[in-house]
């Protein structure tokens, strides 16, 4: 209905009339463009179809959308400050408990059933390891294992920095969620 019709008159129709199969066309047009860019960025197809689905909200609650010149460019630069917002805001949260990670690893200091909890775990989060995507497993275990900083392995994969970071992220984020998941079935049991 409204495929040959300019961003700017659509969002014209928008703006003045809250016309939602004028910007169901929008969000048609420019939905799988800013969802791959996010996704790229970021490598977690959840937190980008999140961040697309919130441009676009905010694209239909904008007052003043006519405003928009190039809409394409809007929402590209839209997405990459979202992104960045996202990774910010996750970066935060990236800290390390020793004991998910074997830091401790000293067991003979610890009593039995520390000892048993610490092995289940850990058995328990290197299984986690082992189904993480091959790029990000092998990022995770020099960062975590090998104790490399995000430079000293972002040269030897020839990668950049910021790539060994976001792979780390969601490996952790992983890695978690498996934590989660096991600790809410081990209180199930009991």
């Amino acid at each position: 209905m409204y495929s040959s019709v300019s961003d700017y008159d659509l969002q014209l129709l928008i703006s003045n009339d809250r016309n939602q199969s004028a910007f169901q066309e929008l969000y048609n047009r420019y939905w799988d463009k800013i969802f791959a860019s996010c996704n790229n960025r970021l490598q977690d197809v959840e937190a980008a179809e999140d961040i697309v689905q919130d441009i676009f909200i905010s694209l239909w609650q904008h007052p003043n959308l006519p405003q928009i010149q190039n809409l394409s460019a809007y929402l590209f630069q839209a997405t990459k400050f979202s992104v960045i917002k996202y990774l910010n805001r996750i970066s935060r949260y990236d800290s390390i408990n020793p004991l998910e990670f074997g830091v401790l690893d000293r067991l003979d200091q610890m009593d039995l059933n520390e000892a048993l909890n610490y092995k289940e775990m850990h058995y328990i989060l290197m299984q986690g390891v082992e189904q993480l995507p091959p790029q990000t497993k092998l990022i995770f275990r020099y960062s975590r294992i090998d104790h490399l900083n995000s430079k000293e392995i972002a040269e030897k994969l020839e990668i950049s920095p910021r790539t060994v970071e976001n792979q780390i992220s969601k490996a952790l984020k992983v890695l978690r969620k498996i934590l989660r998941n096991t600790q809410n079935f081990i209180i199930f049991l009991f």
